[in-house]
């Protein structure tokens, strides 16, 4: 089962104990959002097929509506009866006619009844991105004025406000932001997802965290080394002419020291050196024989 489908999964059984004035707007957003909606034909495609069966009863049990369901391909098929399209899309406070889609805002009648409508619309036309993934959410509105009032209600319930977006001719309200999405699913009331989400999230952190750090250690290691290879062959090239016996004691020390400890860090030759010399001496020590060695090139 995909992440999205665990999500519908959870908020449909988080539905179950609800007012029925929000099993009315769960069931109003969940037919409103569906493949049609009017007086011509009210028909909702889903891939989960318990979707399917509460539609059904809810149909049946809340608007006094039969429908058909059917498998067509790898979707179930929720069409309701077509002499009851008409008193359906009514008793929601739509008309025969109507032009364009709407949301009919006297269907919320309490507090909680704006986010059941949005559980409903989530149910039929909202998709979540596994985390795993990447963070993306969003809501098919279809039609722009349709998407701007379903971004106007996502507000008013105290969802965090969405961006809309027109993909294929078709609108979107969508998030990307990891928050926005676990705001979403925890006042959707999908607890368990957004819990699900947070920890990958962290998880990602952490090994972003440490990817981070290996590469910055890696690279401290690869500057350490070239340099080290530098100074080796400065110290060949003065061996080679004037002679290392030629050189200042402290020069000679830290050539040596560096010829016999090739991989030792600048802290580790300082610690090696006879007299006390801090890291920052012995690096400079090092640069001068570097410096000393180009002039015999």
């Amino acid at each position: 089962m995909s992440f999205s489908a665990e999500v519908k999964m959870e908020l449909l059984r988080a539905s179950e104990k609800q007012p029925d004035c929000c099993m009315e707007a769960q069931l109003y957003g969940l037919l409103l959002f569906g493949r049609e909606w009017g007086s011509g034909g009210i028909v909702l495609r889903t891939e989960r097929r318990e979707i399917a069966d509460y539609a059904c009863t809810q149909l049946r049990e809340v608007a006094l509506a039969a429908a058909h369901l059917t498998q067509v391909g790898r979707k179930w098929e929720v069409a309701v009866r077509a002499e009851d399209c008409l008193r359906v899309i009514e008793r929601f406070g739509h008309e025969k006619n109507e032009v364009s889609m709407r949301i009919v805002p006297e269907n919320f009648a309490c507090e909680q009844c704006r986010l059941a409508f949005l559980r409903g619309a989530f149910l039929s036309c909202a998709a979540v991105t596994a985390p795993q993934r990447h963070y993306h959410l969003e809501f098919l509105a279809g039609f722009k004025r349709l998407a701007g009032q379903l971004c106007g209600v996502m507000e008013e319930a105290g969802l965090p406000p969405p961006k809309l977006c027109q993909r294929s001719g078709v609108w979107l309200a969508y998030y990307k932001d990891s928050s926005q999405i676990e705001d979403v699913l925890a006042l959707l009331g999908a607890q368990i997802a957004m819990l699900d989400l947070a920890t990958v999230k962290v998880e990602k952190s952490m090994r972003n965290k440490v990817n981070r750090q290996v590469n910055f250690e890696m690279a401290n290691v690869d500057r350490s080394s070239a340099a080290a290879a530098a100074q080796l062959q400065a110290i060949r090239r003065l061996r080679e002419q004037p002679g290392l016996e030629h050189l200042p004691p402290l020069l000679r020390e830290s050539a040596l020291l560096r010829e016999e400890n090739p991989e030792a860090s600048l802290q580790e030759l300082a610690d090696l050196a006879a007299q006390p010399v801090t890291r920052s001496g012995m690096n400079h020590r090092l640069k001068k024989l570097v410096e000393l060695a180009a002039e015999y090139s």
